[in-house]
C-alpha cells in the first residue's frame, strides 16, 4: 500500500500542470480570505463609528443634565424644551437621539459573505423607529449586491470542483489511450478496485491540501482554527469534494475517452453548480413571488396615508383612553408637550398598520425561502454554500432574527420614554446609565 501511494504521488506531481493547479489553488484560497477578511474590517470600523457617535450624544446630554443638577448651569427654559436633556421625547426621538442594535460579525464571517451584503447589520432604534433603510443604504456597493463577492464559498464552490475535474477526468482513459491498458489487464489486480484506490488517494490528497491551506491562511487573519467551526467548516468541505471524486470516478468506468470524460464532467459541474441553483430560484420566485420593493413601499405609503385620513377617529380614541388630558381643537392654543400627544398617538396606530403590512411580505418571504432550502438538497453547491452561511452566521436566517430583535429592542425603547413623557417625568442624570440596552 505504502508503495502504491509512494508512485502516486510521484506520478501526480511529475506533471507541471498539478503544481500550477495547487499553486492556484493556494492563491485563490489567500484572495477570497483576504477579500472576506477586508470586508468584516469595514463592518468592525463601521459599527465602531456609529456606536462612538451614539456614545458622543448621550454623555454630551448626560453631563449638561448633571450641570443643570449641580445648578453649575441654568434650566433650560420651556420653549427651547427639544433641547433639554431632562425631556425624554428629544432624548429618545429626534435630533440625534436613539441607540444602535449592532450584529458584530462572527469569527469566521469572512469565509462568506453570505446574504450580509443584503440585510443590515446594524440600526438605529428611536421612538416608533427602526431606521434600517437609513442607517445601511450607503454601505454596499450596488454592483457587488448584483454580481457576488469573490470569497472562499465562491472558491470551493465554483472552482475547486474544476480543479477536482482537471486531476481527475482521465484516470483510467488515460491507459486506453497510451497503450498500458492491456498490462494492466494482464496483472492479478481488479480494475474498479484499482480505479478506486487512484480515485481516493487524489480525494485524500485534495482534502489534506485544502485543509492545510484553509488553516494557514485563517491563521494569518486571527481566525480561531482550533475551534469546532473549523472541523465543521472542513467536514462540509471534505463532503462537497468526495461527490465530485465519486462523480469522477462513475464517469471514468462508463467511458473510455479522455474528451468524453472531461465534457462530461463539465457538464456535470454546470448542472451542478450553476443550472441547479438557478432553476432553485426561478421557481421559488415563480411559484412563490414576492412582490418588489417598490409595492412594498407604496404600501407603507398608503398606510401613512390612512392613517393620517383617520386622525380625527385616531385621536378620539387616544383622549378618550386618556380622559386626564384636554383636547385642544385650536392649533394656536396647542402646545409642544400637546402636539406631541397627539403625533404619538397617530404615529402608534400607523406602526400597528406597517406591521401587519410587513407581516404579510414577510410571509411570502418566508415561502419562497423554505422552497428554495428544500430544492438545495438537489444540488451540493447549495448545500455547501448553505452550511458555509451558517458557519459563518452570514446566513438568512441570522439576520431575520437580528431583525427581531430589532423590532423587540424598539418596543422596550419606546415604552420606557413614552410612559415618561405621558406621565410629564423629566429624566435625571442616574437615567441616563438605565436606557433599555440592546
Amino acid at each position: 500500500m505504502l508503495t502504491f501511494l509512494y508512485f502516486e504521488l510521484r506520478a501526480l506531481f511529475a506533471h507541471t500542470f498539478v503544481w500550477i493547479l495547487v499553486g492556484l489553488l493556494a492563491v485563490l484560497m489567500w484572495f477570497a480570505i483576504y477579500n472576506g477578511y477586508k470586508r468584516v474590517e469595514a463592518q468592525k470600523a463601521l459599527i465602531q463609528e456609529v456606536k462612538q457617535s451614539e456614545k458622543r450624544f448621550y454623555e454630551k446630554n448626560s453631563l449638561a443634565l448633571d450641570s443643570i443638577e449641580r445648578g453649575l448651569r441654568p434650566a433650560i427654559p420651556e420653549p427651547l424644551w427639544y433641547t433639554n436633556p431632562a425631556n425624554p421625547l428629544p432624548i429618545g426621538a429626534f435630533r440625534g437621539a436613539g441607540k444602535y442594535g449592532v450584529l458584530p460579525p462572527a469569527p469566521f464571517a469572512l469565509v462568506s459573505t453570505g446574504q450580509s451584503d443584503l440585510f443590515p447589520f446594524y440600526s438605529k432604534v428611536a421612538i416608533g423607529s427602526v431606521n434600517v433603510s437609513k442607517d445601511n443604504e450607503h454601505f454596499e456597493n450596488p454592483f457587488h449586491t448584483a454580481t457576488g463577492q469573490f470569497d472562499l464559498v465562491f472558491v470551493c464552490v465554483f472552482i475547486l470542483p474544476l480543479l477536482i475535474i482537471a486531476t481527475s477526468y482521465n484516470i483510467l482513459s488515460a491507459e486506453y489511450e497510451q497503450g498500458t491498458w492491456q498490462v494492466l489487464r494482464a496483472m492479478p489486480i481488479d480494475m474498479r478496485r484499482w480505479l478506486a484506490q487512484k480515485v481516493l488517494f487524489r480525494y485524500a490528497f485534495f482534502t489534506a491540501l485544502c485543509s492545510l491551506l484553509l488553516g494557514i491562511c485563517l491563521s494569518l487573519y486571527a481566525v480561531p482554527v482550533g475551534k469546532t467551526e473549523m472541523a465543521w467548516l472542513l467536514c462540509g468541505l471534505a463532503f462537497y469534494m468526495a461527490f465530485w471524486f465519486a462523480v469522477g470516478f462513475g464517469v471514468n468506468l462508463w467511458s473510455r475517452s479522455s474528451a468524453n470524460n472531461a465534457l462530461i464532467l463539465l457538464g456535470a459541474w454546470l448542472l451542478f453548480a450553476v443550472v441547479l441553483p438557478s432553476t432553485a430560484h426561478l421557481l421559488a420566485t415563480y411559484l412563490y413571488p414576492v412582490p418588489s420593493r417598490v409595492v412594498y413601499v407604496n404600501a407603507l405609503r398608503q398606510a401613512e396615508r390612512k392613517a393620517e385620513k383617520e386622525e380625527s377617529k385616531i385621536l378620539d380614541a387616544f383622549y378618550a383612553k386618556n380622559p386626564q388630558l384636554t383636547r385642544k381643537t385650536n392649533e394656536a392654543e396647542k402646545k409642544w408637550r400637546d402636539v406631541w400627544y397627539e403625533r404619538l398617538a397617530v404615529m402608534e396606530y400607523d406602526q400597528k398598520l406597517q406591521q401587519d403590512i410587513q407581516e404579510s411580505f414577510a410571509q411570502k418571504a418566508s415561502a419562497q425561502r423554505q422552497f428554495a432550502q428544500y430544492f438545495a438538497y438537489a444540488s451540493p453547491a447549495i448545500l455547501l454554500q448553505n452550511h458555509f452561511n451558517s458557519i459563518a452566521q452570514t446566513d438568512t436566517q441570522t439576520y431575520l432574527k437580528f431583525q427581531e430583535q430589532l423590532k423587540s429592542y424598539e418596543k422596550r425603547w419606546t415604552a420606557y420614554f413614552k410612559e415618561k413623557f405621558m406621565q410629564n417625568k423629566k429624566l435625571t442624570a442616574k437615567d441616563y446609565s438605565q436606557f433599555p440596552s440592546f
